[in-house]
């Protein structure tokens, strides 16, 4: 017959606000607060014995919910590029255009939603959302934006539909590229203010 251990408790502050939140999701879940508790404790330890953050994980979450209701979709890189490569190969004016309108439709959700700095949120999510993409960097100045993306996995079609969909940004954040060197896996663009 197996035993019960003794389990000593033991208090600890917390603020109320977390309290009460805490005890709101306990009740949702049918769960006591106390029980609710020592599971939550019982999985940060369980995480850290894995060495895993547990905000890093939250907001990896996040991330992934963020890139969904922005209407991005996970997929195989390879398929991808190979999907892109035979859509350019066949039809690459209509590539470019579907391109360059999907950076349209993305930068739109900026320049007309509630964010301080629309910009800045739109090189933050891209930077997010784009894993294939190692080196993004997107800078803004007084009438300019510069960019630079280096990718050593893009294939030539990739390069230039990725590209177009940088130039539909840009033209609706109101700039047009004055410059562009493009190379397979590496776009540099210089944008002036209209």
């Amino acid at each position: 017959m197996e035993k019960k251990r003794k389990v000593r408790r033991k208090s600890f502050a917390a603020r109320e606000d977390l309290l009460d939140g805490m005890n709101e999701i306990a009740k949702q879940g049918g769960l006591s607060l106390y029980r609710f508790l020592n599971e939550v404790l019982e999985l940060t330890l369980r995480a850290n014995e894995l060495g895993v953050n547990l905000g890093n994980l939250v907001d990896s979450r996040e991330l992934l919910k963020d890139a969904m209701e922005c209407g991005f979709t996970l997929g195989l890189e390879s398929l991808w590029y190979e999907m892109a490569e035979l859509a350019y190969a066949k039809e690459k004016n209509k590539a470019l255009r579907s391109w360059f309108d999907a950076g349209v439709w993305f930068a739109k959700r900026y320049v007309s939603g509630e964010s301080a700095d629309p910009f800045e949120a739109f090189k933050k999510d891209l930077k997010e959302f784009t894993w294939n993409v190692p080196d993004l960097e997107l800078n803004e100045g007084a009438e300019t934006v510069s960019v630079r993306v280096v990718s050593p996995r893009f294939t030539e079609a990739y390069t230039f539909l990725f590209l177009s969909f940088l130039e539909g940004a840009l033209e609706t954040f109101g700039y047009k590229i004055d410059s562009k060197e493009i190379s397979r896996g590496i776009i540099r663009l210089e944008a002036v203010r209209n």
